[in-house]
């Protein structure tokens, strides 16, 4: 006999059929009744399970029962959390006792050190026709594969993470050594402009001497541009920067002694 999937479903989870069961499933318009929908079940790859309200497993598909090793329903009772978790109670944060707990579908990923696998778990409530709770539905995946590669994708990118730090410290050193270059030019350049300018204020206050000085040939005086006779020692310190200290040179000093009548030596 051949019944609709609906229908179907619907008296295997108790009268409501949840939201969260594999598409997989529902996509067919007919199922067959008996053995072939437990064969339909162990096609699916994923680990199906079926609890009642104290954790027990009433129903399980091939892939669960030899993933997780479960003995045979119908001669005893087999608790979840034995062979999900390999534990004597439900675990911390556990997603069928959640389920249980809000009458809400749970969705959770970890590592199963008892399964030595990460899994994706999602806790699906079963309800009876009076909305009353009955059980949970576990839909357990194995997302090894992907984990690994996830995990390899966060090496990967903690990797390229640090390089562009390690460069950008890099970067920041050449950029403030620039700076720091960059400001002794403008003060160099500064300091420069500075000496420029105190040459050229010096420059200009200069005094220099040049061309034809007319000098009396007698006395040593010259004659400046206004006609007056003056000392050399004046008229040089007049045109220039220079100044004069007096002393006796040695032949004037003879000749003073000569005008003196004083010893010679």
């Amino acid at each position: 006999m051949r019944v609709r999937t609906k229908e179907r479903l619907r008296d295997f989870f108790g009268g409501i059929i949840p939201p969260d069961i594999p598409a997989k499933i529902e996509a067919r318009t007919y199922v067959p009744a008996g053995q072939e929908w437990d064969d339909l079940f162990n096609t699916i790859t994923d680990m199906i399970t079926v609890h009642d309200k104290d954790f027990n497993i009433i129903y399980a598909n091939k892939s669960a029962e030899t993933t997780l090793g479960v003995p045979p329903l119908d001669v005893s009772k087999v608790k979840c959390f034995e062979y999900y978790h390999g534990g004597e109670c439900p675990p911390e944060g556990c997603p069928g006792r959640t389920c249980l707990r809000t009458g809400k579908s749970v969705s959770v990923e970890m590592f199963e050190p008892h399964l030595k696998m990460y899994i994706e778990i999602q806790a699906i409530p079963r309800f009876d026709r009076h909305g009353e709770i009955l059980g949970v539905i576990h839909v357990v995946r194995d997302i090894t594969k992907r984990k690994l590669i996830e995990e390899e994708l966060d090496i990967h990118r903690n990797h390229l993470e640090w390089l562009v730090r390690e460069r950008t410290t890099e970067i920041s050193a050449v950029n403030e050594r620039l700076q720091r270059e960059i400001t002794e030019r403008k003060r160099a350049e500064m300091e420069k402009e500075w000496l420029i300018r105190e040459l050229e204020d010096a420059l200009s206050n200069l005094k220099t001497l040049s061309g034809l000085l007319p000098i009396c040939a007698w006395c040593k005086k010259i004659r400046d541009d206004g006609g007056y006779w003056k000392q050399v020692d004046a008229y040089i310190t007049e045109h220039s920067n220079a100044e004069f200290t007096h002393g006796i040179c040695p032949e004037c000093a003879e000749k003073l002694k000569e005008d003196l009548n004083l010893p010679k030596g």
